[in-house]
């Protein structure tokens, strides 16, 4: 019996130990054929049972860092200056040509008319709320945007209003459509546009390349 115990013993381990080296060799080789399949990812290898650890990248872009470009208030090719912006340092000449008449009443220009022989659609130059849409015996209907605390747009002389007050409007939206003038003109349709920064008449031909960052 004891002999049978000497032969028998040392055959069982021998089996085992071969099961075992077997069975990771084809661990092994399952393992480096899943790397060999999917080579973009990245693993830690603790053991040959680690599992593996996908690479996460994440890119915040801040609302801060998002820069708005000011647009024109109309994207009719046709549309053209009726009127400059009164200049306080302009010449003479000029100022002249920057005056507004109406009823033998001349008054400055706070801002640029825009016209054409045809009604064009009126534009959002920036993202805002609709603060007020007011009627004006001069102007017309009067709409009046506040794009942050200290820029506002005014978009005059318009119709077919498609916005109402307390409105969170987009840039480039249409808002309205361009009007008959009360005032004289040359042309048939007339946006009469003004921009305020902190209460104060700018020039609105001279804002169109710049950021609404600028006006902060």
């Amino acid at each position: 019996m004891n002999k049978v115990s000497k032969i028998i013993l040392p055959v069982i381990y021998l089996s085992i130990i071969g099961i075992m080296v077997v069975s990771v060799v084809l661990v092994l080789s399952g393992v480096q054929s899943y790397l060999n399949e999917y080579p973009e990812y990245q693993y830690t290898l603790d053991g040959v049972f680690s599992d593996y650890i996908i690479p996460v990248v994440y890119t915040e872009y801040p609302e801060d860092n998002q820069v708005e470009t000011i647009i024109r208030p109309y994207i009719n090719g046709d549309v053209k200056i009726s009127k400059y912006f009164y200049d306080f340092e302009s010449d003479s000449n000029k100022q002249i040509d920057s005056l507004i008449v109406y009823e033998g009443t001349y008054m400055q220009n706070n801002g640029v008319d825009y016209g054409s022989n045809e009604d064009f659609d009126i534009v959002s130059i920036l993202p805002g709320e609709v603060v007020s849409i007011e009627d004006n015996d001069v102007y017309g209907k009067i709409i009046t945007i506040k794009h942050n605390d200290n820029l506002k747009s005014v978009y005059s002389n318009v119709k077919n209003v498609l916005i109402s007050v307390g409105y969170q409007v987009s840039q480039g939206e249409i808002i309205a459509v361009s009007d008959k003038p009360k005032i004289k003109s040359d042309l048939q349709s007339i946006l009469h546009f003004e921009i305020y920064y902190k209460d104060n008449a700018i020039d609105p031909e001279s804002v169109y390349t710049l950021s609404v960052a600028n006006f902060q």
